[in-house]
């Protein structure tokens, strides 16, 4: 009796802070009128939820279809009033009718997803004026290429393998996870597009560049390398962002080790940090130069939100590199730990990150300072792949930057590591 009582309670939660929004909507004018507010929108997800009880009591549907038809009536007459008004919208109505599913599932005990959906109604109807004012920012090329990136996520993804399908060293080759960089490389150019649409090309740039450094630093100099193909002006701001993933990759393998092995930290933090620092000191460096392109920077068009081609291309090379990484794992096998590590770092800092914290840690198999070189060299070897993607795929002018960051970044993590 108590979990039913939680489950009704749980559903008169969601019902009232529906109803609180849009009473509050009634009360400063923002609606003409509305049937329901704080009190109507409580009882129809309890009319929900009772009614899912009562179809289990009577172990038939028609105790859940009638209340929904009676409620769904009632909904009609209310939508004919405000069209008499002069109010064509739905909203009201089909949240109401939402919510009373809400407290259906509520019974049912599928109360995470009942809280996840009465927080979506709850957020779509307070960003109402933000939905409205994004939606005319939109252009028609900018909603195909969000259309199209929703087919490749929503139905390309699921119907692709998880598992390998090629004899080794192809068996890496999981079409799955590699479509998944694709998507990934995608929703990096959509989020850089948007950021730089709304505040300026070269701090969107360098904004992208650190919150996709957070997911994955490849995908991110996958990306820029092949957008500065189209525009050599931004070079300057690419191998900003570029070299921010970079250094976002450096400080994301401090935080893996001290979760696995915090003692490691002790020691690791020197050389990632000091490798971070050059990065860092480098795009200070370089940052004067970027200032003053502004001007011109500003007239660079955005021809489209992204390419598919161009993704397509972002797989392949990313399918590349993991047949290659694989190819040197099965040569050298376990004659060094450092060669495994350089090896391991062409696809992966994580992996070996992780591999080698736990290692020296729990067996003792690996000492101390060797998990930190290791470490070191997969961050290296790491480094220097993404910097072979833009050697690869990126303009001449980006490629002329980052040079000098690169030599500047590895030479300080291995001086670190090896010699201090």
């Amino acid at each position: 009796m108590s979990e039913l009582f939680y489950h009704f309670g749980f559903a008169l939660a969601i019902g009232l802070l529906i109803g609180m929004e849009r009473q509050f909507n009634v009360d400063k004018g923002s609606e003409k009128s509305l049937f329901g507010g704080v009190r109507t929108f409580p009882l129809l997800a309890l009319t929900g939820c009772a009614a899912a009880m009562l179809a289990d009591l009577m172990n038939s549907p028609w105790g859940f279809i009638i209340p929904i038809l009676i409620v769904g009536a009632f909904l009609v007459v209310a939508y004919i009033g405000t069209v008499n008004k002069g109010d064509l919208g739905l909203t009201t109505e089909v949240s109401a009718l939402l919510t009373v599913v809400i407290g259906a599932m509520c019974y049912y005990d599928q109360l995470e997803l009942a809280a996840a959906l009465g927080i979506s109604v709850l957020l779509l109807l307070t960003m109402k004026t933000r939905l409205h004012r994004f939606s005319k920012m939109l252009t028609q090329n900018e909603i195909v290429s969000l259309a199209k990136f929703g087919l490749m996520t929503a139905i390309v993804l699921p119907i692709l393998p998880d598992k390998a399908i090629l004899p080794a060293p192809f068996d890496v080759l999981i079409l799955k996870n590699i479509w998944l960089m694709v998507i990934l490389v995608t929703a990096i150019g959509i989020t850089g597009y948007f950021l730089k649409k709304y505040i300026g090309n070269s701090k969107a740039i360098v904004l992208t560049g650190f919150v996709g450094g957070l997911i994955s630093s490849t995908a991110v100099t996958l990306s820029y390398s092949a957008y500065s193909k189209d525009r050599p002006l931004l070079s300057r701001a690419f191998a900003i962002a570029i070299i921010v993933a970079w250094i976002t990759m450096f400080l994301r393998v401090i935080v893996e080790v001290a979760v696995v092995n915090p003692s490691l930290v002790s020691n690791l933090w020197l050389p990632m940090a000091v490798a971070a620092f050059a990065g860092g000191l480098y795009c200070w460096i370089i940052n004067e130069k970027v200032e003053t392109k502004n001007e011109v920077e500003s007239k660079v068009s955005t021809e489209e939100l992204f390419s598919l081609k161009k993704s397509l291309i972002f797989g392949g090379l990313y399918a590349a590199v993991i047949v290659i990484s694989n190819i040197a794992q099965i040569k050298f096998g376990d004659e060094g730990i450092y060669v495994s590590a350089i090896a391991a770092g062409f696809t992966d800092v994580d992996a070996i990150t992780l591999s080698m914290a736990e290692m020296s840690r729990s067996s003792g198999t690996v000492e101390p300072h060797v998990a930190i070189r290791a470490i070191t060299l997969a961050a290296v070897s790491n480094t220097l792949v993404k910097a072979s993607i833009v050697l690869f795929a990126a303009h001449k002018a980006l490629k002329k930057i980052i040079v000098p960051g690169v030599l500047f970044i590895i030479v300080a993590a291995l001086v670190t590591a090896f010699l201090l």
